[in-house]
């Protein structure tokens, strides 16, 4: 009986000390969360490294470069998933998939198959609320000549001549986002 009652008490002892043992065990520490994770709205979108007969339109900021947009956000979590939604006028675009970065290089990975990855620079260090990227794209844009010598009253009143006078133009545009 008292062989039996000191193997209760060691067992009780045992086991009342294996949490002070793996409380005493070092854990890793979890992997820092990037800087990228958490949710980014699209303020404006700036254009720039034009040609230089393109320089009216240098650091040209807008609020939309899609047709009807409204807004852009770009969600990502910490576990390298994203969420991005365009609104427009209409059905929204939204996308999700994998998100990686290398570098200054920002991939996104669709779960669609119809779409491919889409590559960003990161532009500026991350901060706790703005994001820049940037990607090489091609639009269509009036020369300085252009800009320079017809007044908005003409542009207006003759919109089907100007179409003659764009002219498509590689250019990088930024993509400035807030938390």
């Amino acid at each position: 009986m008292k062989r039996m009652k000191i193997k209760m008490i060691l067992g009780l002892l045992l086991l009342g000390g294996l949490p002070l043992l793996n409380s005493c065990k070092k854990e890793s520490d979890p992997e820092p969360l990037s800087p990228l994770v958490g949710t980014w709205t699209r303020d404006v979108y700036q254009l720039t490294e034009l040609p230089q007969t393109f320089s009216n339109f240098e650091g040209y900021s807008t609020k939309a470069v899609y047709p009807n947009e409204e807004s852009y956000t770009l969600t990502f979590t910490n576990d390298k998933k994203y969420n991005r939604k365009i609104a427009v006028t209409g059905p929204d675009a939204n996308d999700t998939g994998v998100w990686k970065q290398d570098g200054t290089t920002l991939t996104l990975d669709s779960d669609d198959a119809q779409l491919d990855d889409e590559d960003f620079e990161i532009e500026e260090d991350i901060t706790g609320n703005q994001l820049v990227l940037s990607q090489m794209v091609k639009f269509s844009l009036l020369p300085d000549a252009v800009t320079d010598t017809l007044t908005t009253a003409w542009a207006n009143a003759h919109p089907d001549e100007l179409d003659q006078y764009f002219q498509d133009v590689d250019l990088k545009l930024l993509f400035l986002f807030e938390k």
